[in-house]
């Protein structure tokens, strides 16, 4: 867990005071505080930086460094200020997309759930906490079968037989489902997938560039030089554009996305963005034309 120094410094970046008991309240609090103030991106496996799990590179990287990461990254942050306040919380064993490509997703997330005594001697309560899914929500859901609001957005949870459970995001924003179990996982037993993610040239991490993050009333995801803001007050439920130029996209990621990057990281991950962008669409002229042949 994070010492009492950077505990502090976690609770600034954040935005947060400490709370003075780890109630679900105060669960709602810094999680909601987390995912507003470190969105989820994958700029270091873009620039060919090695993706490091332990409590001193996350904390140089997310509250040092102003940066935020991928999904074992923020629930690895995630868990250690939340250890240090005292919840009583768990890593454990996730699968993305696991519903629709199989056993083999296991290993590729790491959620976390996190426990409360029931009041007057009631029954125990589970939370799932996640900031690692960038399309996911804001407050953490209960492990419980039920659909569940979250701001401006739905997600649902039910269990799948012992104590495996599904989790659905919005499917206004995406047909994305993760699956866990609450058994508690070492992080160190993530090392071995999250090194794959981050380095194979098969991995979605590694063919785009993304940088994504949920607020109450919109989501805003960009995709190479593709911004899609999910907004169910705006016509067909989301507006698309494509980021015009270097100086629009270093805005856009220091300002609406809050992230710290130098002149050259900027300029090198712009030079990502646009070759994954025309290879993007050299990819959809050469689909139109296979269509109008067949």
């Amino acid at each position: 867990m994070f010492d009492s120094a950077m505990l502090a410094a976690y609770l600034d970046r954040v935005g947060v005071s400490a709370p003075r008991r780890p109630t679900l309240h105060a669960l709602r609090r810094v999680h909601r505080a987390h995912v507003a103030a470190m969105p989820y991106e994958n700029l270091d496996i873009q620039l060919g930086r090695p993706i490091r799990l332990d409590a001193d590179s996350l904390f140089a990287k997310f509250v040092a460094g102003g940066r935020g990461g991928y999904c074992y990254e923020h629930n690895g942050v995630m868990a250690l200020a939340l250890e240090a306040m005292g919840f009583d919380v768990r890593r454990v064993l996730g699968g993305v997309a696991r519903e629709t490509e199989g056993d083999g997703n296991w290993w590729n997330h790491m959620p976390l759930v996190v426990g409360f005594e029931g009041r007057h001697g009631g029954d125990r309560v589970e939370y799932l906490a996640d900031a690692g899914i960038g399309t996911g929500f804001r407050d953490p859901l209960p492990v419980r079968n039920g659909s569940y609001r979250v701001g401006a957005f739905n997600f649902g949870v039910w269990n799948l037989g012992g104590d495996a459970w599904r989790c659905s995001i919005d499917p206004r924003v995406s047909n994305l489902t993760f699956d866990f179990t609450l058994a508690a996982r070492r992080p160190e037993e993530f090392a071995e997938r999250c090194r794959e993610l981050s380095t194979s040239p098969e991995s979605p991490f590694v063919k785009t560039l993304t940088v994504q993050n949920p607020r109450e009333d919109d989501m805003w995801v960009l995709r190479a030089r593709t911004l899609t803001v999910y907004d169910p007050r705006v016509p067909d439920f989301k507006t698309v554009r494509v980021v015009e130029d270097e100086d629009a996209f270093a805005s856009l990621l220091r300002g609406r996305f809050n992230l710290t990057l130098d002149d050259a990281d900027i300029a090198a991950l712009w030079t990502k963005a646009a070759a994954q962008h025309e290879q993007k669409l050299a990819e959809e002229r050469s689909e139109e034309r296979k269509a109008r042949a067949v």
